[in-house]
């Protein structure tokens, strides 16, 4: 029983910890998008595959799942898409 309560207690700081964290790159995504400003941004695609794109984020969202995410333009691929925030693994204004 002990072992458990530490492991849900890790759990919530931990969840916290993404939460805070969910929170500043939300906000810097809406920043760049009010005012025009490109980001560079690693990403992990569903299946694994590791990339890094420069967009411009247009609009940031919760998605009924419960899940932030990215509308932006992306340059490498010359076309609007939609990215999860959960699989961004950094991020720089450009």
């Amino acid at each position: 029983m002990r072992h458990t309560r530490r492991a849900i207690r890790a759990a919530l700081t931990a969840g916290r910890a993404l939460a805070a964290a969910a929170c500043g790159i939300v906000e810097l995504l809406r920043y760049a998008a009010e005012t025009g400003r490109n980001v560079l941004m690693g990403y992990v695609k569903e299946d694994g595959t590791q990339s890094v794109r420069t967009v411009a984020p247009q609009k940031v969202w919760r998605s009924k799942a419960g899940h932030w995410c990215l509308r932006a333009a992306c340059l490498l691929r010359g076309e609007d898409r939609t990215f999860r925030l959960d699989r961004v693994t950094a991020l720089e204004t450009a």
